[in-house]
């Protein structure tokens, strides 16, 4: 008859597979500076004799090209899926290097603070940067990991583009340069 009422070898597989998921569970899961997935957007610009209809969101944040100190947050809304390129870039400038689609921040000018966008098309080669009121930019979500909301500006007058978009961004990446 046999002495142990357990198996030593099942005993060590035991104790290896604890110590394994004590190890897997310190380690961190992966955040957004690791490169998330991105959101989605619905809406299109119309610029010129182009239309781009967007259907991704992104949120990038870095330190301000101005500032360091101070941390800058840009949404990216595009017609394509950039998850693997923001997640590869090690620079914001990078991440927002758009050929189609479109960025967009705030920024403070003294005191009236203007939200600040850029407009890309035809593969790069018609592009368009102005800002606007506020009131362009109406967001339902403002939170450092997600941004969500609409922004509606008509500057067809001043032959630049006219942007209608909804959004819901996440944090994609967060740069330390």
């Amino acid at each position: 008859m046999n002495r142990y009422f357990l198996n030593p070898g099942f005993i060590l597989s035991a104790l290896s597979c604890l110590a394994m998921a004590a190890v897997l569970s310190a380690v961190p899961a992966p955040s957004a500076s690791a490169g998330a997935p991105g959101g989605t957007a619905k809406g299109k610009i119309q610029y010129k004799d182009k239309t781009v209809e967007l259907k991704y969101a992104y949120i990038i944040t870095g330190p301000d090209m101005f500032d360091p100190d101070q941390t800058e947050t840009t949404i990216i809304l595009s017609p394509t899926d950039l998850s693997e390129t923001i997640a590869k870039c090690d620079s914001q400038s990078c991440a927002g290097g758009l050929t189609e689609g479109m960025t967009l921040s705030t920024e403070d000018f003294g005191g009236a603070v203007r939200v600040v966008y850029w407009v890309v098309t035809n593969d790069g080669l018609m592009q368009y940067s102005g800002n606007t009121d506020t009131s362009a930019l109406t967001l339902t979500t403002d939170t450092p990991e997600k941004k969500a909301g609409k922004m509606s500006v008509d500057a067809s007058a001043a032959e630049g583009p006219k942007i209608d978009v909804e959004f819901d961004a996440p944090l994609t990446k967060a740069y330390k340069e």
